[in-house]
């Protein structure tokens, strides 16, 4: 059977596009449109509706930015336990390296008739939320709130995530606290940092913008931001990264320099990953409650499959502090 990947690969166009030509929705340039419908009729593709007779495929797609970090395989093991005990399968589909083809990733998904979609990303995806709607696709958006979207989505209160993090830092004594964030256009990375500076600011402690650094959630780029900080400003006493990759990279650039943690700087990450607890010293890091969001996330997606659940439900949960070895009482620099 053809496919509509195949459509768009002769058109030499994207599957969104393809998409837009066959539902008729959204602007195509004639001349574009046209390499389509010929496409479409050399192929002789049947577009596949999808209607409420249909048998279930008994899967599931999860979306992720990038299948190498350990916290979405950590989201994916949770929900795929959730998953299977109600006998469906988990797909799981990375995004990292497609950053033109976002779409296409998830028009292709909707193509094969998967029953629903789990979307965890640090970027919108509007047109294909739209998509997935006009096609009668069950689809969850995890910790990402879409504006004027009526989507079901399960989010987690990242500002009270930091605000937390950074108030035990500062009940153990720290004034002088860095901070690592993703890059500055993701927006979790924003909302933690925003939380970072409003508890420093509750508590009277000022804000130096010196002391913030921006990586890409990757181990190495905690290394060069903890190194790049704490080159120019030794009074750093701690330091809070947005993913426990950069809060690693950060311990690691402070053992190599011979800089004790947590003695001369405490750390804390985010998200609990496997490793958070078993490298020295352990890290304290903010955890995410992910059986409960597993649990809601399915029930949202399963409520559409099977009751065809029409209702938009947004469901805040909150993060929890978890304390290890990797704080301790601030000293004089």
């Amino acid at each position: 059977m053809v496919s509509i990947k195949e459509v768009a690969k002769l058109a030499n166009t994207s599957i969104t596009t393809v998409s837009r030509v066959i539902n008729d929705s959204g602007y195509v340039k004639e001349e574009t449109k046209e390499r389509i419908l010929e496409a479409i009729k050399e192929l002789d593709y049947k577009p596949l509706e999808r209607t409420t007779e249909k048998r279930e495929t008994k899967a599931i797609g999860l979306i992720v930015p990038n299948i190498e970090n350990p916290f979405f395989g950590k989201i994916a093991r949770c929900i795929g336990k959730i998953a299977n005990s109600y006998n469906y399968n988990l797909l799981l589909f990375g995004l990292e390296g497609t950053e033109s083809h976002r779409d296409d990733f998830l028009m292709d998904l909707i193509e094969k008739r998967v029953d629903g979609l789990i979307y965890v990303s640090s970027h919108r995806c509007v047109e294909a939320v739209n998509a997935a709607k006009k096609r009668n696709i069950p689809f969850v958006i995890l910790d990402r709130e879409i504006q004027k979207e009526e989507i079901n989505t399960v989010i987690v209160n990242n500002k009270y995530g930091a605000i937390i993090a950074a108030e035990h830092l500062i009940k153990l004594g720290h004034k002088n606290i860095a901070f690592i964030g993703g890059a500055q256009d993701m927006e979790i990375s924003t909302i933690r940092k925003n939380g970072y500076i409003e508890a420093l600011t509750e508590n009277g402690i000022e804000i130096n913008e010196e002391y913030i650094c921006y990586g890409d959630y990757k181990m190495q780029s905690g290394y060069d931001c903890m190194k790049k900080l704490y080159s120019k400003h030794k009074e750093i006493t701690a330091v809070i990264a947005a993913n426990d990759l950069m809060a690693i990279g950060a311990l690691n650039y402070l053992i190599r320099e011979g800089v004790n943690v947590p003695k001369e700087v405490s750390i804390v990450g985010f998200d609990n990953i496997e490793i958070s607890e078993s490298i020295t010293p352990s890290l304290t890091t903010i955890e995410y409650p992910m059986e409960r969001i597993s649990e809601i996330v399915i029930d949202l997606i399963l409520r559409q499959i099977k009751d065809k659940d029409r209702n938009v439900e947004i469901v805040s949960l909150y993060p929890k502090l978890i304390v290890r070895e990797s704080c301790s009482f601030a000293i004089e620099k």
